[in-house]
């Protein structure tokens, strides 16, 4: 295949990540994490390195944002700084699996890749995932430049400045996402596993210096990880820690809903069931070859996602399963990616005819199910709340001093950049500093954000709108709140919207 070939094709899979992004990325309303971010920058550059820390993050994501917003400070806008740096982490991706494959192979994992749903929702969030994705490939790429390709031709000069980027990478990484840090130990731990210990020394010496660069996280990370660890945590088991890694893996592997439903769907029923089929298949094809495995880019990825997903399962055991959500994983996504993919070719069969069934069976799967999945990201084409919706529905039928009350209190935020109306929306302050209570969905959920709310519903107005999300209609964590509602107000209009309900309510 020439390289105009590759060049088409490479601008043909980034213009059908953009055919499926772009226009989503203009109609889709946005919701409390979302919200947060454009909060945090609505003001521009300056305003976010004053205010960066209320997100309890690495700020260096939410600073980028910040000036580039000051260029247009549309929803639109802001999500296309995330699929800006989808579209770049594709082309690395590609040049990155022109090195472990033959060009067929390259251009298959690189359209699993770039039209794997799992980016496709990443480009689609003003939030750091999107640019996590590009970091983690750029070091991949820049580490096996810089410590593990071996090309006699290749000048050692070029191999160290390989080894120059990957330190810079690396500074910027953290800045940008401590979870990126879990990649530069699983490097670390690949040159061990492999045995490959000039390389590993090296390597040591130079994240050192990535060490004293990030000196000033230190204090910010100590602190962060204090209030954290202070708030309300649900029981943890280590199994449970395995299960939510192993959903992560499957949907990365064989993606079926990003965020699953209660009631699991026909698809994701197949997938866990071919999924362990799949699994024994590859230790029986293991066994029969007495357990050899030539590739060392298998070690090199399955060492990486290993240590990844140790650091997970040590992050859920101090932290809960709040900081090991899909999202959070995005530094897992590539090597996962990369690592099924050199299983997956070195166990094909070997026959040209049998070769082309097995791709032509491969190719079908991903096709059926990455349909299924981007279907599914998205019911009725809209985020978490639907704000946009509801906006729009109250302002339509809204009435001069008919407060709005949005609880959880975090949602206002979310709701403020759709609603245009002329009501109040409460809370209006303190809006982000609730969290858990108690075990989700018990009555001692939310109680003393519920006592909030309920403060600041004005005692005059003789009818309010009331938003409410999931967690007061499938668990019991809104008692206090259903309760005050049933005993002070009779229930006028009432509409559900995505995960939100809406009730226009009158004083008795």
């Amino acid at each position: 295949m020439t390289k105009i070939n590759e060049k088409k094709i490479l601008f043909l899979l980034l213009s059908l990540h953009l055919v499926i992004t772009l226009p989503l990325a203009f109609f889709l309303n946005v919701w409390a994490d979302e919200a947060s971010t454009l909060a945090t920058t609505e003001y521009g550059f300056l305003q976010t390195f004053q205010t960066v820390h209320n997100e309890k993050q690495a700020p260096l994501y939410f600073l980028l944002v910040g000036l580039w917003r000051e260029l247009n400070g549309s929803i639109f806008f802001a999500r296309l700084f995330s699929i800006i740096c989808s579209l770049l982490a594709i082309k690395v991706f590609f040049d990155l699996a022109r090195k472990f494959f033959n060009e067929k192979a390259a251009i298959f994992v690189t359209a699993a890749f770039a039209l794997h749903p799992f980016l496709i929702w990443a480009s689609l969030e003003i939030r750091v995932y999107s640019l996590v994705v590009l970091l983690s490939v750029l070091l991949l790429k820049f580490f096996y430049e810089g410590y593990r390709e071996e090309n006699p031709a290749k000048a050692q000069r070029t191999q160290r400045k390989a080894q120059v980027y990957f330190v810079l990478t690396s500074i910027f990484s953290l800045y940008a996402n401590y979870y990126l840090g879990f990649l530069l130990v699983g490097c670390f731990a690949a040159h061990l596993v492999l045995k490959r210990w000039k390389e590993a020394r090296s390597y040591f010496l130079q994240m050192l210096v990535v060490g004293v660069a990030i000196l000033p996280l230190i204090w910010i990370i100590k602190s962060q990880f204090a209030v954290r660890a202070a708030t309300f945590q649900a029981e943890k088991s280590l199994l449970e820690g395995v299960r939510i890694l192993w959903h992560h893996f499957l949907t990365f592997v064989l993606p079926t809903e990003i965020y699953p439903t209660d009631t699991a769907s026909y698809f994701s029923i197949f997938r866990l069931w071919f999924a362990r089929l799949a699994v024994l298949a590859i230790i029986f094809l293991l066994i029969k070859n007495k357990g050899k495995i030539a590739d060392e880019k298998i070690f090199v990825f399955g060492t990486i996602s290993s240590v990844i997903g140790l650091f997970f399962l040590i992050a859920y055991l101090l932290l809960g399963s709040e900081f090991i959500a899909i999202r959070h994983a995005a530094v897992l996504f590539a090597p996962v990616i990369l690592l099924v993919a050199g299983v997956l070719i070195e166990i094909r069969p070997r026959k040209n005819n049998l070769e082309f069934i097995y791709a032509g069976i491969l190719a079908a799967l991903l096709a059926i199910f990455f349909s299924y999945s981007i279907f599914a990201l998205y019911p009725n084409l809209a985020k978490r709340g639907d704000w946009r919706r509801v906006a729009a529905f109250i302002e339509q039928n809204e009435k001069a001093n008919q407060p709005i009350v949005v609880f959880q209190a975090y949602d206002v935020l979310p709701f403020r950049f759709h609603y245009q109306g002329i009501n109040k929306i409460l809370p209006d302050e303190r809006i982000l500093e609730w969290s858990l209570e108690d075990e989700f969905g018990s009555p001692n959920s939310f109680s003393k954000q519920i006592e909030f709310v309920i403060s600041e519903i004005p005692p005059e107005a003789r009818e309010i709108w009331l938003a409410t999300d999931e967690s007061c209609q499938k668990t019991e964590g809104c008692r206090d709140l259903e309760n005050f509602v049933q005993t002070n107000y009779t229930i006028e209009q009432t509409q559900d919207f995505y995960v939100e309900r809406i009730r226009l309510l009158r004083k008795r």
